[in-house]
């Protein structure tokens, strides 16, 4: 579906963002893999094979986010067709002890790199007639969470950015979609959220409070990217969508007998 295609993938060294990569890849895109650990994109470069690109970014460091930008765009011939914003950081603490660096450092990874990334991509897929850029959020952005303050706000203000886009851009025939997914397993993101003594205790809690019965897998999302990136998205922009086994629906009323 997506042969020949141009396409970033951003926090691709591992999880959800090694996912996505390996399913863009295996429908023809040529992908340039970005990260700020080089030695984990190589891993993936080298599970993925030829038509890959290694591109080491912290997407808070502007002059990288550029020179990511000019290095994908020379590797696809002037041209961007696809952006997926995935990299990014979940800490928790409550509103009350979470201090400006917390604030500055949640903002900064979830909603203003991509949104540097975002307009640093803009003239090469206006120049390749249109694109995709598929922002990863999450439903911590969508409903309230005790100590997410943060990073539920990063990711509240990257979903409306998103949307702002999609209609400035919409002309140029460049969609932007975003993704809200609920927890996903396999990924390192809990690694700075959670203790490593409480994480599968996390993980056996929150399976039961998707309404389907279990958390996400990085493959997950890479299916739900892979539609959007793809054609038979293409009269779509501006949706946000829960992906997270109907947990959005789900409310604090235990279940009645």
């Amino acid at each position: 579906m997506l042969d020949k295609k141009i396409a970033i993938v951003t926090g691709a060294g591992s999880g959800i963002g090694r996912a996505i990569a390996a399913r863009l890849h295996a429908e023809g895109a040529h992908v340039v893999l970005a990260g700020r650990r080089r030695d984990k994109l190589q891993e993936t470069a080298h599970l993925l094979g030829d038509r890959t690109l290694v591109v080491a970014t912290d997407v808070t460091r502007p002059a990288e986010v550029q020179a990511l930008a000019d290095a994908a765009s020379d590797f696809g011939g002037g041209k961007i067709d696809i952006l997926v914003n995935n990299a990014g950081a979940m800490r928790f603490a409550p509103i009350e002890n979470a201090d400006e660096a917390h604030w500055q450092d949640m903002m900064d990874v979830n909603c203003w790199g991509p949104r540097r990334l975002m307009a640093a991509v803009l003239p090469a897929m206006r120049a390749a007639g249109g694109g995709s850029i598929v922002n990863i959020a999450s439903i911590a952005g969508e409903n309230a969470f005790p100590g997410a303050g943060a990073y539920g706000a990063a990711k509240r203000a990257l979903r409306h950015i998103s949307q702002v886009l999609a209609m400035e851009e919409a002309g140029h025939g460049i969609r932007v979609n975003v993704i809200c997914p609920g927890v996903v397993e396999e990924t390192e993101l809990l690694q700075g959220a959670v203790p490593p003594d409480k994480q599968a205790q996390f993980l056996n809690t929150f399976a039961q409070v998707h309404p389907l019965g279990r958390n996400g897998k990085p493959d997950d999302v890479a299916d739900a990217v892979l539609f959007f990136a793809s054609a038979q998205s293409r009269w779509i922009t501006g949706v946000v969508l829960p992906l997270d086994g109907g947990r959005h629906l789900a409310s604090n009323r235990p279940k009645l007998d």
